[in-house]
């Protein structure tokens, strides 16, 4: 019970200073590499600032509903670089930490930078690179990801193709997203990751806070 009652006293005191937040319950776990997704359920949390300012800061994270043990955990800060119809941020992540269940850290720093423009009121076409760097291990990366996104009334589509050069590791996911009331959101999710014939497939409930 005491998990319990400081994972919801986190979230509470976090969304008290957030301009938006969302706690996602969901058979994965969530991760900026869709071939890395956690594939037991997890709670994943998204809040920050909102993008309607020049800087705006946010907190992703997941913890793992076996035990109620965080997962991973990533503060990013982001500057609008072009705000126009074509948008461009650059950002960093300081840091990125991946918790195994025996509670050992590994901490990441790492850039991104992401380009959007809208095709019409319903498509919009982003791109989004990262490079990050472990801190206390050898891993480094770069991530490629092109972003298609369709929305129509209650629904959102998201068509993912990605490049990871660990691994040489690429491929494409899907996100749908149906709103079944104001502020509680169906999610489902399938990645395909082609040279390991890698299916991962999550559903969760999202809650707007």
């Amino acid at each position: 019970m005491r998990k319990y009652f400081f994972l919801l006293f986190f979230l509470g005191v976090v969304n008290s200073y957030a301009q938006y937040a969302n706690v996602e319950i969901s058979s994965g776990g969530f991760s900026f590499i869709p071939a890395f997704m956690d594939k037991n359920p997890n709670i994943n949390f998204n809040l920050g600032t909102g993008n309607n300012k020049l800087f705006s800061a946010h907190i992703v994270g997941s913890i793992r509903v076996e035990n109620i043990s965080p997962r991973s955990l990533i503060f990013i800060t982001r500057l609008k670089a072009i705000d126009k119809k074509l948008k461009l941020s650059i950002g960093s992540h300081l840091p990125a930490v991946q918790i195994n269940k025996e509670y050992y850290m590994d901490t990441f720093f790492a850039q991104e930078v992401i380009i959007s423009y809208p095709i019409s009121n319903k498509y919009n076409l982003s791109s989004l690179y990262i490079h990050g760097k472990g801190r206390n291990n050898d891993l480094e990366i770069n991530l490629f990801v092109l972003n298609n996104n369709f929305s129509f009334k209650s629904l959102n589509y998201l068509f993912q193709l990605y490049y990871l050069d660990k691994g040489n590791l690429y491929g494409f996911a899907n996100t749908l997203d149906l709103k079944i009331k104001d502020k509680i959101i169906l999610k489902g999710f399938l990645n395909y990751t082609i040279p390991t014939n890698d299916i991962i497939p999550t559903i969760g409930l999202k809650f707007i806070l």
